[in-house]
């Protein structure tokens, strides 16, 4: 082979090989990342739901509290004290999302 056709064959064979591949990789690695956007989405989406479904069950027990306790009824009636364990354990579980999200984020941004 003369040298003016080994550099048409470097130049047409190998340089598109690597550009193909490079390509191919950033292509995946977007891929992978708009996934696992998706996913992210998708999951706060969901946990979002459950939240709202409790506090919309909860709401009329809320309200019915607020009136026992409005009207003088005492602090520590059955009613009123499970309202209370229920607001409370409400509250730690969305504090615990909130600092698992944080916590997933920062190790996403740390990749």
């Amino acid at each position: 082979m003369s040298g003016e056709s080994m550099r048409a064959t470097k130049s047409q064979g190998a340089v598109p090989d690597v550009l193909l591949r490079t390509r191919r990789s950033v292509m995946e690695a977007a891929y992978e990342m708009q996934r696992q956007r998706a996913r992210r989405r998708r999951q706060v989406g969901i946990a979002l739901l459950a939240f709202a479904g409790l506090v919309v069950l909860a709401s009329p027990a809320l309200w019915s509290a607020a009136n026992e306790l409005t009207s003088g009824e005492p602090f520590f009636d059955m009613p009123v004290m499970l309202l209370t364990l229920t607001v409370v354990l409400l509250s730690a579980i969305f504090a615990v999302l909130l600092v698992s999200w944080r916590g997933r984020r920062l190790r996403d941004e740390q990749r």
